[in-house]
């Protein structure tokens, strides 16, 4: 009785082993496939204020190119990535081409405030203390950064901190301009 037992607890754990290597794969393979907006999709319009309490939509910038960034400050990815954020934007703004960078920080200004004296950037911040606008996207990873054509169709998308000062980005900013 209790070699029987014994095996259909093993047959058991095994199952729950497979069961679980299974899932993990099927994870790894799809991982942020089935969260926010697709490559292809038209890019969710949201309005959201900037440093000056003005309100800003994402529509305002149809015909230009946006990378649209979602960063806190207290993320050390995207403290990073943040320098080469703003080498891109620098290289491409005369060009119809914009970075727009959407806090999540939920101190709000004087948080972003204080973190943009050591990294100050040009080009807009939105703050989305709420993150009605990163519920809208379905970020839960960030930074996470989407490339949206002058139509305001996204046609990239990217997860974790990128490296944005290099040729890998400068041709797919140059494919939409």
């Amino acid at each position: 009785m209790f070699k029987s037992e014994g095996m259909k607890g093993r047959w058991f754990i095994l199952f729950l082993i497979a069961l679980a290597a299974v899932s993990g794969i099927y994870f790894l393979l799809h991982q942020g496939s089935g969260s926010g907006p697709k490559i292809g999709d038209p890019a969710p319009d949201f309005s959201l204020s900037d440093r000056r309490g003005q309100s800003t939509t994402l529509s305002e910038f149809r015909g230009k190119v946006v990378l649209l960034n979602f960063w806190a400050t207290w993320c050390g990815p995207c403290q990073h990535e943040m320098p080469s954020l703003e080498a891109l934007y620098e290289r491409y703004r005369e060009k119809n081409f914009v970075v727009l960078g959407v806090s999540l920080d939920e101190e709000g200004w004087v948080a972003i405030d204080a973190f943009l004296k050591q990294v100050p950037v040009q080009f807009p911040i939105l703050l989305d203390s709420v993150q009605k606008t990163s519920e809208l996207y379905q970020v839960y990873r960030i930074p996470e950064t989407y490339l949206i054509d002058a139509q305001g169709k996204i046609v990239d998308k990217f997860v974790g901190p990128q490296d944005y000062d290099q040729d890998l980005f400068y041709k797919k900013i140059e494919r939409f301009l």
